[in-house]
């Protein structure tokens, strides 16, 4: 056998495998289409290889997966979970989860680098936990559980110099995982000194990426955890549509099925596996000393937010609260975690990130958290009331007012920061109607000062007449609340009781001798009317002719609803006429002598008066034409006559204020009427005119054109009035949002 042979049998082999590795990380691989079940299954999975991974999350978030980022309160899959729900209700979005155990702000920057052009111009949301503003920051060993050499190699080729750029590198040359290649490591030290990389060191680091991402293509999706089936089963405990009344009771049914075993409201199997009896005295008092004032994760967050600046990425931070009984027991700080989130808040609402569900104080709140310090049953349903709507929503370019201040040593020891306060939070959050199509007057009101007046369209385009505070709208379905007030009033007059059957005062209307005072009160009477638009005579003759009219024409009994709320005009418009029977007066004398006259309401007056009344300043609506353009809307006085006492009265804001504070307030009926009628509730139930809530009242009107949202407190000391003469694009997400800004308006410190 000649040598040359001898040479190739020994070296050949060798070199082989060497060529077959050149062509496998060097040349560009495709390991297929990534399958709809594998990519749900990476979304779920939480795992490490698929959180370092690069492909995997390209190929989902192309597909319309969002980011979900966070840390370890991701893990808690309870039925309420996001991706839960959008996997049980069929959303058109599903979660992608990235976070567990350790990963904070600094592990959150790197994954980004992978998918930055897959996160350009979309959604994202963002948990930002307080616990991870230690004074030690970011844990090393957590780091490096999520880090790649991918993430710091993608994001090297791509940085240009900047404060950001510099703090980056010096943050990644501080973690043994970031210096662990000494080609990335001397890149760093280039990046972190302000210079630019040399022609060899990018042209290197280009052949290591193609290296690195072939890798990940063919290895990322090994080992994925399968959480399909967890979720799958979840799902299955869920009602079968999407209702939040009846998700709340579900919530409160699990949460009180799963909390048996001790007093602080944890899940039972997180109590037995990490606290139980043994070890709680020595957990006593243990968190005193925590701060989450000071910490270099501030200027980590800066490296997440610069990030998805410069993406333009529309993003929702959520900040959790904690177990507030357990904060207790360890001695935690409440007021140390409120400055921390004062802190957070300030670094975001500053440079323009305005959309944030602060739930940091709701920690006290039944089955909210489901352990110590992660979401539970109803944490994760109220989580929802803003990931639902937020996805929901079109998207929209944002663009951020960065500030390099946060980046400083400076900003992450400054201690004594205050809240921002609640008049540019209210401004800030106008901005957000103002994106849904809010178009009109906006009050809000904080511990009975006027912290935003806010006026914006016109009440007249054609005479180029601005809508004022002073503007009236019609206010629709709100008059409900003038009515069932005018209501009670006659029941401590003794003219009627709330066990008086209909059939007393209109024995006509089908199966009258079963409903009460009272259900027609809270629209529990199975009563509904044929064409809900067009109530009373085609002409109007008198308020009893047309009540007549309806009960003759346009009424029904549904035997499937007695007794179940549903909505529906004609029992307001029932009792308008009841109240005439029993007063022996108009309903406008009522409403005229019980609030205008003795209020001083001098911007209310009823629809049909209008041109009698010349010093009211009323809005005209405007609808969209067929051709997208803007027109006036004729509204029949006729036909508001219909809708006596469930939508006839125009008032400005300040009016529909005054009026409905002084009926909380005991001015116009009894404290004893107030409370039978207008108790909070959770789930919110319905009862003269308002949905009360547990924290405040609520009430909404739309129609013809207008559109009014009305809350207040259960105190009266907050209030958010909004009315507009402009079509609005979403009714039901701006009520929604509505009720969350009421929630942070409550919670807002003065």
């Amino acid at each position: 056998m000649s040598n040359k042979r001898k040479l190739w049998q020994v070296f050949g082999p060798v070199l082989c495998a060497f060529i077959l590795l050149v062509i496998l990380f060097l040349i560009p691989w495709q390991n297929g289409e990534k399958s709809d079940n594998a990519l749900f299954k990476a979304s779920v999975s939480q795992s490490q290889t698929v959180f370092k991974g690069q492909s995997i999350k390209q190929a989902a978030f192309e597909k319309g997966y969002v980011p979900f980022y966070g840390s370890s309160e991701l893990s808690r899959m309870d039925a309420l979970h996001p991706s839960v729900l959008a996997y049980k209700y069929k959303r058109n979005y599903r979660p992608f989860l990235l976070g567990g155990p350790g990963s904070q702000s600094l592990t959150h920057f790197f994954t980004m680098q992978e998918t930055v052009n897959q996160l350009s111009n979309k959604k994202a949301v963002f948990i930002i936990s307080p616990q991870w503003f230690t004074k030690q920051g970011q844990n090393p060993a957590a780091f490096g559980m999520y880090f790649s050499q991918l993430q710091a190699v993608d994001w090297i080729l791509g940085a240009k110099d900047s404060v950001a750029t510099r703090y980056a590198a010096r943050r990644l040359l501080d973690m043994p995982a970031g210096t662990a290649s000494e080609t990335t490591k001397y890149a760093l030290m280039t990046l972190a000194s302000g210079q630019k990389l040399s022609k060899y060191q990018t042209l290197y680091l280009k052949a290591r990426r193609r290296m690195l991402a072939n890798e990940d293509n063919f290895f990322s999706s090994i080992g994925m955890t399968n959480n399909i089936p967890k979720i799958q089963k979840e799902a299955g405990k869920l009602p079968g549509t999407y209702a939040y009344d009846n998700l709340r009771q579900f919530a409160n049914e699990q949460g009180k099925q799963g909390t048996t075993n001790n007093k602080f409201g944890i899940s039972n199997g997180f109590f037995d596996k990490k606290l139980n009896n043994k070890h709680l005295k020595k957990l006593k008092n243990s968190q005193r000393s925590f701060d989450y004032t000071k910490s270099p994760e501030y200027a980590d967050f800066e490296l997440v937010l610069n990030e998805l600046a410069h993406e333009h990425v529309n993003v929702l931070f959520i900040i959790p609260p904690v177990n507030e009984k357990w904060a207790k027991y360890t001695g935690l700080s409440q007021t140390m975690y409120q400055e921390c989130v004062a802190k957070i808040t300030k670094q975001l609402t500053s440079q323009g990130f305005n959309n944030i569900a602060d739930l940091s104080k709701d920690g006290g709140k039944k089955f909210f958290m489901e352990d110590t310090i992660h979401l539970g049953w109803n944490g994760w349903l109220k989580v929802d009331q803003y990931v639902k709507p937020f996805m929901a929503e079109k998207n929209h370019p944002v663009n951020y007012k960065l500030d390099s201040y946060y980046f400083t040593k400076a900003w992450g020891n400054k201690s004594d920061v205050k809240m921002p306060s609640t008049k540019s939070k209210a401004a800030a959050d106008i901005k957000k109607l103002a994106q849904a199509g809010i178009i009109g007057n906006v009050l809000a009101i904080k511990n009975n000062k006027v912290i935003l007046n806010e006026s914006t369209g016109y009440a007249n385009i054609s005479k180029k007449v601005r809508n004022t505070p002073k503007t009236a709208f019609f206010i629709n379905s709100v008059n409900k609340v003038f009515t069932g007030t005018l209501v009670m009033k006659q029941v401590e007059r003794k003219k009627l009781k709330l066990s008086d059957k209909l059939s007393k005062f209109y024995p006509q209307v089908p199966h009258a001798n079963q409903i009460t005072i009272e259900q027609l009160l809270t629209m529990e009477a199975g009563l509904r009317g044929k064409d809900e638009s067009n109530y009373g005579t085609p002409v109007f003759k008198n308020n009893q002719a047309g009540i007549k009219y309806d009960i003759k024409h346009n009424v029904i009994f549904d035997k499937r609803h007695y007794n179940q709320r549903v909505y529906s005009s004609i029992n307001y418009i029932l009792l308008s006429g009841i109240l005439e029977k029993v007063t022996h007066r108009s309903y406008e004398s009522l409403v005229k002598d019980t609030y205008i006259k003795k209020l001083g309401l001098s911007e209310t007056e009823f629809y049909w008066d209008i041109p009698k009344n010349k010093q009211i300043k009323v809005a005209i609506p405007y609808t969209k034409s067929s051709q997208g353009y803007l027109v006036p809307h004729f509204i029949s006085a006729d036909k508001v006559h219909g809708d006596l006492g469930a939508g006839c009265l125009v008032m400005s804001n300040k009016d529909l204020y005054r009026a409905t504070s002084a009926i909380l307030n005991g001015e116009i009926i009894k404290p004893s009427s107030v409370q039978k009628v207008y108790t909070p509730a959770n789930p919110a139930k319905y009862n003269a005119g308002f949905y009360n809530f547990p924290d405040f009242h609520s009430s909404n009107g739309s129609g013809d054109g207008y559109t009014t949202y009305y809350r207040i407190s259960n105190d009266t000391r907050d209030v958010l009035v909004i009315q507009s003469n402009y079509p609005v694009k979403d009714y039901f997400k701006v009520r929604q949002m509505c009720n969350d800004l009421m929630e942070n308006l409550i919670k807002a410190a003065s």
